[in-house]
């Protein structure tokens, strides 16, 4: 394969999971390399921005709030400081109950609240892949 011809055009979009559930994590990963999406993942906060630092650089990062060792706000907050990451889409994955202004100030494309209704996150997911091409 010519390595010069290979950018972001003649690739799968790159889609990084940010969830401590295993089973939650295993299932996403499954369904959205499925849907031709090449999928990276990460047990929590610290363990996703070690996965930033490896590379490649996701096309969106599905985050989840709640996680031992660094959770998402801590993860958001250290991606921000990054110029490399800081402007990565992020959807929030969440269980919780988090206000309005919370995720705005997150800055965060959209909220999936868990249970997750895959129908929808495909649906979000596409078109935010779509809106960065």
């Amino acid at each position: 394969m010519n390595v010069e011809n290979e950018g972001p055009m003649n690739r799968a979009p790159i889609i990084l999971i940010v969830e401590d559930d295993r089973d939650i994590r295993d299932v996403l990963a499954e369904i959205l390399a499925e849907e031709g999406y090449q999928v990276l993942v990460a047990e929590d906060g610290a363990d996703g921005l070690r996965r930033l630092a490896e590379g490649p650089q996701p096309d969106l990062i599905l985050l989840d709030l709640m996680m031992p060792r660094m959770d998402g706000y801590q993860f958001r907050e250290e991606q921000r400081k990054n110029p490399v990451w800081s402007g990565i889409p992020l959807v929030l994955l969440t269980a919780g109950v988090e206000t309005s202004d919370k995720i705005t100030a997150l800055g965060a494309l959209d909220v999936v609240r868990k249970p997750v209704k895959i129908d929808f996150l495909l649906e979000l997911i596409g078109a935010v892949v779509r809106r960065a091409a």
